[in-house]
């Protein structure tokens, strides 16, 4: 449908965008005692694809607060005009940060607030075509990489899987470090970072754009973004400042990969909030096993069940009395990939040269090489992991 989309229980204000747009584009308005949460209301303004949504003065500032930021994350094509019935600097200001494009006066003769309204809905028309187009040439994908369990190869996956995904796409990858405490991306990949997550976070409340100066680049084309050597700054970062950054990041960048901490911290949760996708690593021993499996069950409880779920077992070909069938069993999880147990893989970490790069690289780096295909699927793929990413010695 696009067109605009009014959330307002005033059906006077729907009359209005119907006088002054209707005959260009169409105009619905949707209210609703019921909804429950932000989220709710953000899926219902963009039900049909609306190149502008607008929040009338009656839907208040605090519901505004936090239905603009999910707005903006979830459907980036979507351009949002907030209506207020008394102009303030700071809660322009906040609106604005939140992801608005604009704060218009709601009062005020129809002369006037045409003139306000209606650049803003030809800018929002262009926004949402361009950003269709894009999304119609490449499929926008955040993948977050976890595991409950250190040691279990999860920065190597991700690592591998960002250099296997910017031959697929130069420039278009971002390989972001949310394991603040110990992450090791950009060691792995012998880069050294000037900027960090601290200065990246910060910048997201201002200046959206600017974003890309905090990223390090590699030769193969991925941008990396690590995390701070100063473990106190971390305290300083707002979960929402996290999540701002993330969204930024998926605005710039087709592909997000994010590598995060073992276990569940605030940094993973901010991100498997906002990924596409999860792509859950582990070993064959039973205390990886099971603390994957009890790792899923918390997501189920808190509601994080739109990800697709990826299993990818590492160390597969190890000889520790389980089948691969009896892993996939216990995690629940088909093992989509496996990665076998080789020496090249610490050699290629202490030598900062990831293994889907070396010349040698061999039957391995062609495993990661598939975990990439999945994601980008070249002119002849679909997307599906094959059997060749498959380690049979237990099978």
């Amino acid at each position: 449908m696009s067109g605009i989309t009014i959330l307002s229980g005033n059906p006077g204000l729907e009359d209005v965008f119907v006088d002054l747009f209707g005959r260009a584009v169409p105009v619905r308005r949707i209210w609703s005692d019921q909804w429950r949460d932000p989220i709710e209301v953000a899926m219902d303004a963009c039900a049909a694809d609306p190149e502008l949504v607008v929040l009338g003065a009656d839907a208040g500032i605090d519901l505004t607060q936090l239905v603009v930021p999910e707005i903006d994350r979830l459907f980036p094509s979507a351009t949002i005009l907030c209506l207020v019935a008394r102009l303030d600097v700071a809660t322009s200001l906040t609106l604005l940060r939140l992801g608005a494009r604009d704060v218009v006066l709601e009062a005020g003769t129809r002369r006037e607030f045409q003139t306000a309204v209606e650049p803003i809905l030809h800018l929002a028309q262009s926004r949402h075509r361009q950003r269709r187009q894009a999304a119609s040439q490449i499929r926008r994908r955040v993948i977050t990489v976890v595991s409950p369990k250190g040691g279990s190869g999860k920065t190597t996956v991700a690592v591998n899987l960002g250099i296997g995904l910017a031959r697929r796409a130069p420039k278009q990858v971002v390989l972001l470090d949310f394991d603040v405490q110990f992450g090791d991306c950009a060691a792995a990949l012998g880069l050294r970072p000037e900027y960090s997550l601290v200065e990246a976070a910060a910048a997201a409340d201002h200046e959206r754009s600017a974003l890309k100066v905090f990223l390090s680049s590699h030769p193969s084309g991925l941008a990396v973004l690590a995390p701070p050597d100063d473990l106190v700054a971390v305290d300083d970062i707002e979960q929402d400042a996290v999540k701002r950054t993330l969204a930024a990041f998926a605005e710039e960048f087709p592909f997000v990969i994010v590598d995060t901490a073992s276990g569940v911290d605030r940094f993973s949760l901010a991100a498997m909030e906002q990924s596409t996708d999860l792509l859950v690593v582990s070993t064959t021993d039973v205390p990886s096993i099971r603390a994957v499996r009890r790792q899923l069950d918390v997501l189920d409880e808190v509601g994080y069940v739109s990800q697709r779920r990826t299993f990818v077992l590492n160390r597969a070909n190890a000889k520790v009395g389980l089948s691969v069938a009896e892993i996939e069993t216990a995690v629940g999880l088909e093992a989509s990939f496996q990665i076998p147990s080789t020496r090249l893989i610490p050699v290629s970490t202490n030598e900062s040269t990831p293994v889907i790069e070396r010349s040698g690289g061999g039957n391995v780096a062609n495993r990661f090489d598939r975990i990439a295909e999945f994601f980008a699927p070249t002119p002849d793929g679909d997307g599906r992991p094959s059997r060749r990413s498959r380690w049979k010695g237990h099978r």
